[in-house]
């Protein structure tokens, strides 16, 4: 069973939510890497899991780091996945400082507290008990605002996908007028376990509540709604109870009334220099198009290397640049997501190879 440990936060501060769930063995995920697991960068839409995400003995402890914004929520699961102990987390500020669980009482593996401060945290996680060693699957995923990994949807357009691990997190968005009302469906398709569905409106980091949300068992989930606004919507999909990966179908449809569908938009994206030099500036544009002309100034870019969110442009003229100088030397897979609006689908680019030399000579 999973439990729910909610994040409360003060104006202007981050906001967590950390799932603590039971689950038994995994399909596929990111192997941790061998021993020491320590400072383990982890992103939104990643998930740790395989033969390696084990801890030996009561003092072990692997780390992982991610980067949040003032004003981001994260929601993490650790998830159990084999042998004789249960993991418990403890969460790091940039500052070093222990939020969670309450210091004052390390021994517990629940509770709350405010995250109030951007930029690097850490995650540590420990054996719950005395004894052997116990197998875990650890999840991350941006709530809000919504992540740069979820995958924008077209009406009436079947999804099939696969939660592995179970703790997997899976975000779609879609487009949502006032003038329609939508249909939210999941299908159990195979595998050991069902699928939930949560529903979030454009801006929230909490889910709706039942019926907008549920599990399809190994059966069928669905709910319709009205948008209560024009704007994106989010669903995120994990998995059902204890066990292991299951199978889904996933749709959004106009179930009433008129459901506009954007413009197709493609974006392109350019590097420059390329190759470049370690520490050199690197400019990267990103180039927006469709058959109606170009998205709107000040709409947003996401520029990415992999699901690592390296920054943001905003766009001019269908145009939006990033500048980093911060690569590494070696060749790094670059590409550009445009986010799309109510009137403008959203768009990735093709991966640009943008090859990093050591200073002075070739890498």
């Amino acid at each position: 069973m999973k439990e729910s440990i909610l994040f409360r936060v003060l104006p202007a501060a981050l906001f967590l939510t950390i799932l603590l769930a039971p689950q038994a063995a995994l399909a596929k995920s990111i192997n941790c890497p061998k021993e020491p697991k320590a400072n383990v960068p982890i992103a939104s839409g990643e998930d740790y899991a395989g033969t390696n995400c084990v801890l030996h003995t009561p003092g072990d402890v692997d780390s992982f780091v991610f980067s949040a914004n003032n004003g981001d929520t994260y929601q993490i699961i650790v998830a159990f996945q084999g042998g004789y102990n249960g993991t418990c987390m403890a969460l790091y500020d940039p500052n070093g400082n222990e939020i969670f669980p309450n210091p004052g009482n390390p021994n517990n593996c629940t509770g709350d507290g405010d995250l109030v401060v951007t930029g690097k945290y850490k995650i540590n996680l420990t054996m719950e008990n005395n004894g052997s060693g116990g197998d875990y699957a650890l999840s991350l995923e941006r709530i809000n605002p919504f992540p740069p990994d979820a995958q924008p949807v077209t009406l009436a357009h079947a999804v099939k996908g696969t939660l592995a691990p179970a703790n997997e997190q899976i975000t779609y968005t879609f487009n949502g007028f006032t003038s329609g009302t939508y249909m939210v469906s999941a299908n159990f398709t195979g595998g050991y376990n069902g699928t939930c569905v949560y529903l979030y409106y454009p801006g929230s980091a909490t889910p709706q509540a039942p019926p907008d949300q549920g599990c399809t068992g190994d059966g069928v989930f669905q709910f319709t709604f009205n948008p209560p606004q024009n704007g994106t919507y989010m669903v995120l999909l994990t998995g059902e109870n204890d066990g292991s990966g299951g199978d889904y179908s996933f749709e959004v449809s106009c179930y009433l009334g008129t459901c506009p569908i954007g413009t197709a938009t493609k974006t392109a994206l350019t590097s420059s220099p390329n190759p470049s030099e370690s520490g050199q500036a690197v400019t990267f544009t990103a180039t927006v198009t469709s058959k109606k002309g170009s998205p709107a100034d000040g709409e947003t870019v996401a520029f990415m290397k992999g699901k690592t969110t390296l920054g943001t442009g905003t766009l001019s003229a269908g145009v939006a640049t990033f500048t980093t100088s911060g690569l590494p030397v070696g060749t790094s897979s670059i590409t550009a997501a445009y986010s799309g609006d109510l009137y403008f689908k959203p768009s990735k680019s093709k991966p640009v190879s943008q090859v990093v030399e050591a200073a002075g000579g070739k890498e």
